[in-house]
């Protein structure tokens, strides 16, 4: 295979890109803003603006292959992505097909969080094991699951929703309506939410003057800077998340008996932290025989783990129609 893949993560946020050879390496990195207007064909249009910062035609790639924040088909369609405004559903590979003038069969597309699953499992912490889990914590929760060195994603392929298993059914309600799902609690507005309901009770915490650095704001960073210097509020706040954490990862591994399971994203800045407290509570609370095997690790991969998954698709869906 002479020709290159382009392989393309798209955020809510940021759009990642590289040039990926048949070794699953990445020669040349980009990364641009995700456009606040236009819909899928202002995504589009960026991914013309990367070819030209790559100095790359179209018809000098073997694929293109692309990574999206929501659910997303076995036939590469995604179905109204929440992070993505005005979108609906989307036919990516045919959209973007004539979008480029380019072969629809050589495009493909996958939820973001699978593919990142299947960057750690190619390339990272998660490598060879099986089956090997991933979440991702972040703005919401992603996840992906490998079996036999596959991607489980269900009859459709719009699974797993990990994020969406519900760990109390008298929780804060999460973004998909429901009540008490995972990702209500361990994410960026999960933590959020837990560190307002301190705050409002302790006047005194630490918290309260490391959000002026951060335009009167509480985010992850606040919460951790607090808990390292002592302070009781911050503490708690990543005590209630890592339980709520380690509560997940109990079902992952009464569920599927994996062999490994990373966490990324970016709420594990927190590190040992969050992630420490909740392997411990996982492997106290699930089965023995499902969990005396499991390691949970931090991913390897950060900014250019939805890249490499995307381009390891799009090497494993060349392979097999050669």
């Amino acid at each position: 295979m002479k020709k290159k893949i382009l392989a393309i993560d798209v955020g809510g946020i940021n759009i990642k890109a590289g040039i990926a050879t048949e070794q699953g390496k990445v020669d040349e990195f980009v990364e641009i803003q995700t456009p606040k207007s236009d819909g899928p064909q202002g995504v589009f249009a960026s991914i013309l603006t990367i070819l030209r910062i790559f100095n790359i035609s179209s018809n000098q790639l073997n694929a293109i292959s692309i990574g999206l924040p929501g659910p997303v088909g076995k036939d590469g369609i995604i179905y109204n992505p929440p992070n993505l405004q005005s979108w609906g559903v989307v036919d990516i590979p045919s959209d973007l097909a004539r979008f480029l003038n380019y072969p629809r069969e050589n495009i493909y597309a996958a939820n973001d969080a699978s593919l990142a699953a299947l960057a750690e499992y190619k390339f990272g912490n998660g490598r060879g094991a099986n089956p090997m889990i991933m979440l991702t914590l972040g703005t919401g929760i992603g996840g992906g699951i490998i079996i036999d060195g596959k991607p489980f994603t269900g009859k459709n392929g719009f699974a797993p929703e990990l994020g969406h298993i519900v760990l109390d059914p008298n929780g804060p309600r999460c973004g998909c309506g429901r009540l008490g799902c995972a990702e209500a609690f361990v994410s960026h507005k999960g933590i959020v939410r837990t560190a307002w309901e301190l705050l409002k009770r302790d006047k005194g915490s630490i918290m309260w003057s490391l959000m002026k650095e951060s335009s009167n704001r509480i985010i992850p960073e606040v919460v951790k800077d607090a808990a390292l210097l002592g302070d009781p509020a911050a503490n708690r706040v990543i005590e209630l998340t890592a339980q709520k954490l380690g509560l997940l990862l109990t079902d992952l591994i009464n569920i599927f008996n994996p062999e490994r399971i990373v966490i990324g994203g970016g709420i594990t800045m927190l590190g040992k932290l969050l992630i420490e407290p909740a392997r411990k509570y996982a492997i106290k609370k699930s089965l023995k025989r499902l969990s005396r095997d499991v390691t949970i690790v931090k991913a390897k991969f950060s900014q250019k783990a939805g890249v490499l998954g995307a381009a390891a698709m799009a090497l494993e869906k060349i392979h097999n129609r050669l």
